[in-house]
């Protein structure tokens, strides 16, 4: 080797960016095909090049034909005048542009100006005259490259609706002209996507062209992509692990866009061994897996972008990517180019603010947008995607392009629903459909300029959407105003009815009052009666006393019976009185009765108020509790208050029916539990390298870790001083464990192909298991602990008898197994085949046998959940997915990283999940409701590549890729560390933080009684 540029620093690897022609000699796997372009080329004077998006089409031209056209032989050999362009939005423009930068002294950039352009228009033969005016060397011939020519029917389409436009005739007509009419000075290579040639069939002479010399860019083979990693890397004087080579090109898949994949993660990867800095250390796969894989290397590095913004200018990097992006009718991701002028009109920002997210994103390190450093920018500068993989790849673009499309169908249906308002056939938006409408103008705020790349009656569905808003506001008020009535007017009700009431029981009292005088009066009478009845018995005795008081008897005969007419007068009265007063407390006993219900309805709906009232005081509470555990987040080195905010906001959150473990309230909590200590925080120092897996004893707080320092240690959760015993230290790399449910053995997976035995009781010894042919990559023990499930890189499943120490071979015939995980009623197994999807089967029935896969994604990792019918699966892209597998149905999914999940395991006392990503971080989940916000621990040393959760459920504990603090452990729920959080500080609130931080208007509380005080100190207010 000539130069050992691995010292001088160079990476041979350009990433998405197509390679230039100076850089030929890091150019490998395509000798073939550049041959066989430039023969055509040079045969015909003209060829199109044509592939998939992300084939390597310009690459293939710039470093593969190129550099062979200048050293290709011949008697007389001729100087060549390379210009090179794109059609981009205005092809003529531009190729004059490419002609002046390419012919300097002839013609001026600053002349090209719209009359030019019609002089262009004007001379079909404007190609061939203007290079002799510009190039009359002799011998001297010209190559034009049209690169990217599917630009001409892109741009067109997206501002016509239609293509291609005049302007394009214009342009494939000057080309045609060039090479069918005109001398052999002239040669054209046109690179374009094969699902844009059959746009060309408008041109029928440009299309004849085409078929007489084209050339399809081939699918690589195995050996060309070899080439592709290895070459460069010996070119820049380093060495590659030749298992690193097998690892990448298995993680490849079968796409046909992954080349500008390849190159990127291979810089990636190549960069993180130059930093390293350690002469003579092959690039390894431990370099690779730090980039972060096929699958995780672009969204982590174009994460590192996005986190080195400042929030404004998260927000413009959030809408520029939204605006030159999209999905197509294929629901696939597309590319919107766009000019810079135009983005500033979407986003609504300044040209500096613009520029330098720009600059982030298309540094010579990244090159995620075109035009690649160093090209000037302009207003007129049309900024785009380098390749559309970035869409697939990046989460967190996945997520805005999906934003973007939900806001665009919200924005067209506003629009087509004011054009149907206008004409009279539509109403005013009512919920939930208004409420949907404001949400998305509030949270997306649509811009003019945005709103016109989709429809031009922006302001026509803002003033419909404003009506309909007004509309429902003053009903909703007219509502209100008619309840107060309706309120107002039951409680008159209600008074009316209670007088009357009262009203009735008064007359029931007076008709009781007379019915007792009527009584009395024919008491009386009856009397009377009787004494008129006595005294005509004497008068018939004594005859003569009869006649001498004849006449005074004869008198008082006639009252006798004036009295009995005057009794049955009376008593037809009083008869008549007690109807009316039956009557009347009829009456008042039914009012009565209505007045009750009105009472009954009056308090209930009184004690829905204070309920609602309650709940309101208890919501917002809760919602202060959330709050002050952020602001704790701001704290930091203020212990007391960082502390009183955290527990103050968990308590608020416990007492008032909050999530049990809200994420809010958790980091809150574990922020002051690694700054002050806590025993639900804690490190273990033993491994000086890679944690491979972690395996706990059933039932108890120890636990095993293997690490790639060719060790397996025993670990206590509970040890005051950190122990640890070595368990097994060898030359061999452990990759997985597992504990057998009596406690009695450890099973060691090795990267040898061996399963070691080490018995952890009795006087057993130890042995290994052997059956596979490459590195183990899960083991498992059945529930009775009778039997050892193993997979292996091999791509076999085997049962091993721990009896007989004997294996059988329970591999499925739907895909080779590289990872596995059993049911806990050890019915099925779900492993991960080579091909990226889940296989479900049962090795004693097949019929339960079936297989679950995703297009465009790849598995990464499965797991049963203990006790359930349920299968959690990680993703490449990072997302989670449950199934139930009775049902075969999905039951949830979620975005969980940005890159791909490496690991995942259940909570089998707690409703939670945990997930390992590529991203860096470790996230607990709600198992229950996965669009609960998860708990995330971003302070991990590394990348989190094994975790497991204790069997009591209270912690999680996490191995990373990390050097010295590569094992961790943390409490799984909030309330282990609020126990501890009143110990470390010295005093309570005072009342100027309680007002300042938690409201004047909630009453004072002590956050910590006196006697948790870690020092005892008199409050002074």
């Amino acid at each position: 080797m000539e130069l050992n540029k691995a010292k001088a620093g160079l990476n041979p690897f350009p990433g998405l960016r197509p390679f230039l022609p100076e850089e030929s000699n890091i150019f490998f796997g395509r000798s073939n095909e550049s041959e066989e372009v430039l023969n055509r080329l040079l045969t015909n004077r003209f060829v199109t090049v044509i592939g998939a998006s992300g084939s390597g089409k310009s690459s293939l031209v710039y470093s593969g034909v190129i550099p062979r056209l200048l050293k290709h032989p011949g008697q007389d050999k001729p100087s060549w005048k390379i210009i090179p362009f794109r059609p981009g939005k205005d092809p003529l423009e531009n190729m004059a542009k490419a002609f002046a930068k390419a012919i300097p002294g002839s013609l001026n950039v600053e002349d090209i100006d719209p009359s030019f352009i019609t002089g262009m228009k004007d001379d079909p033969n404007w190609i061939v005259t203007s290079l002799k005016k510009l190039a009359p060397q002799n011998n001297e011939k010209i190559l034009l490259i049209v690169d990217q020519f599917e630009e001409l029917f892109i741009y067109n389409q997206e501002e016509t609706g239609i293509s291609p436009c005049k302007t394009a005739s214009e342009f494939v007509s000057m080309l045609e002209n060039a090479v069918v009419h005109n001398s052999d000075d002239i040669y054209i290579i046109v690179t374009m996507r094969s699902d844009f040639v059959g746009s060309c069939a408008t041109f029928q002479g440009f299309t004849r062209m085409i078929n007489d010399s084209n050339f399809l860019v081939p699918r690589m083979t195995w050996e060309n992509y070899k080439s592709v990693i290895e070459g460069p890397v010996r070119y820049a004087g380093a060495e590659i692990e030749p298992r690193l080579v097998v690892t990448v090109l298995n993680d490849l898949g079968d796409r046909t866009d992954q080349l500008p994949v390849l190159q990127h993660t291979m810089m990636r990867t190549y960069s993180h061994w130059l930093e390293t800095a350690e002469p003579g250390r092959p690039v390894s796969i431990a370099d690779y897996n730090a980039a972060g894989t096929i699958s995780g290397a672009m969204s982590r590095h174009a994460n590192e972008a996005f986190d080195e913004l400042d929030p404004k200018g998260k927000d413009i990097c959030k809408r520029m990517f939204k605006a030159i992006t999209g999905k197509g009718s294929d629901n696939r991701g597309i590319r919107h180019p766009s000019a810079i002028s135009t983005l500033k009109s979407v986003i609504r920002c300044s040209d500096k603010e613009l520029l330098e997210v720009i600059e982030k994103f298309r540094a010579p390190s990244r090159s995620f947008i075109t035009p690649v450093y160093p090209a000037p920018l302009n207003d007129n500068t049309v900024i785009d995607l380098t390749h559309e993989s970035l869409i697939r790849l990046w989460g967190r673009l996945k997520e805005w392009v999906d934003d973007e499309a939900s806001s665009v169908r919200m924005y067209m249906q506003l629009s087509e629903a004011s054009a149907m308002y206008q004409q009279g056939k539509a109403t005013l938006l009512k919920n939930p459909d208004l409420q949907l409408a404001v949400s998305w103008r509030e949270n997306q705020k649509p811009t003019l300029g945005w709103a016109e790349r989709y429809d031009p009656a922006f302001e026509r569905a803002m003033v419909y959407l404003r009506t309909s808003e007004k509309a429902f506001l003053d009903e909703e008020q007219n509502k209100v105003i008619i309840q107060k009535r309706k309120i107002k007017g039951s409680r008159i009700i209600a008074m009316i009815l209670g007088g009357a009431a009262v009203v009735f029981l008064g007359f029931m009292l007076v008709a009781f009052v007379q019915k007792i005088s009527s009584d009395r009066q024919k008491n009386e009478a009856l009397r009377q009666k009787e004494e008129a009845a006595a005294q005509a018995f004497a008068a018939l005795q004594n005859s003569e006393l009869m006649n001498m008081k004849l006449a005074a008897a004869d008198s008082s005969a006639a009252a006798a019976i004036q009295n009995i007419s005057e009794v049955r007068r009376q008593k037809e009265i009083s008869d008549s009185w007690r109807s009316v007063a039956e009557q009347n407390a009829a009456e008042a006993s039914r009012l009565a009765d209505s007045a009750r219900q009105a009472s009954i309805v009056s308090e209930m709906n009184a004690r829905i108020a204070e309920e609602q009232k309650a709940l309101a005081v208890s919501r917002r509470l809760v919602a202060i509790g959330k709050s002050l555990s952020l602001k704790s987040l701001q704290m930091t080195g203020r212990k007391d208050l960082q502390s009183l905010l955290a527990y103050q906001g968990y308590m608020f959150n416990r007492d008032n029916g909050g999530l049990p473990n809200d994420a809010d309230i958790y980091t809150g909590l574990y922020k002051v539990a690694r700054e002050y200590g806590s025993p639900y925080y804690k490190t273990f120092t033993g491994h000086d390298s890679e944690i491979k897996s972690i395996a706990f004893l059933p039932g108890k707080r120890e636990f095993f870790t293997a690490g790639a320092d060719g060790k397996v240690l025993k670990w206590n959760l509970d040890g005051r001083n950190q122990s640890l015993q070595i368990v097994y230290s060898g030359t061999e790399i452990i990759n997985v464990l597992a504990v057998s449910p009596d406690e009695g053995w450890l099973a060691c997976g090795g990267q040898n192909a061996g399963i070691k035995m080490i018995p952890l009781k009795g006087n057993d010894a130890g042995y290994e298991l052997k059956g596979h042919s490459e590195s183990i990559s899960s083991v498992i023990f059945s529930f009775d602990g009778r039997y050892l499930y193993s997979a292996s890189s091999d791509g076999k499943v085997l049962k091993w008898d721990l009896l007989s120490r004997s294996s059988t071979d329970i591999s499925t015939s739907m895909a080779k197994i590289t990872g596995i995980d059993l049911s806990s009623d050890n019915r099925y197994i779900a492993g991960v085949s080579t091909e990226g999807k889940v296989v479900l089967w049962n090795p004693e029935k097949t019929s339960d046998n079936y297989s679950i896969e995703s297009p465009g994604r790849t598995v990464r990792s499965v797991r049963f959940k203990p006790g359930k019918d349920l299968l959690a699966i990680g993703y490449d892209d990072g997302y989670l997915e449950i199934w139930d597998i009775a049902t075969r149905k999905r039951v949830s999914e979620v975005q969980g990283h940005s890159a791909e999940v490496s690991d995942i395991r259940f909570n089998s006392k707690f409703s939670q999940i945990a997930t390992a990503g590529n991203d860096g971080t470790l996230k607990l989940w709600d198992s229950d409701d996965l669009t609960s916000l998860p708990i995330s621990f971003s302070d991990n040393d590394g990348l989190v590549v094994a975790i497991e959760f204790s069997p009591d459920g209270q912690a999680i504990v996490s191995g990373t890729t990390g050097g010295k603090t590569n094992l961790a452990s943390r409490a799984a729920i909030a309330d282990l560390l609020a126990g501890d959080v009143c110990s470390v500080v010295a005093r309570n609130f005072t009342m100027d933080e309680w007002i300042a931080y938690v409201g004047k208007d909630i009453e004072y509380q002590r956050t910590c009684a006196d006697k948790e005080f870690n020092i005892k100190v008199k409050e002074v207010r």
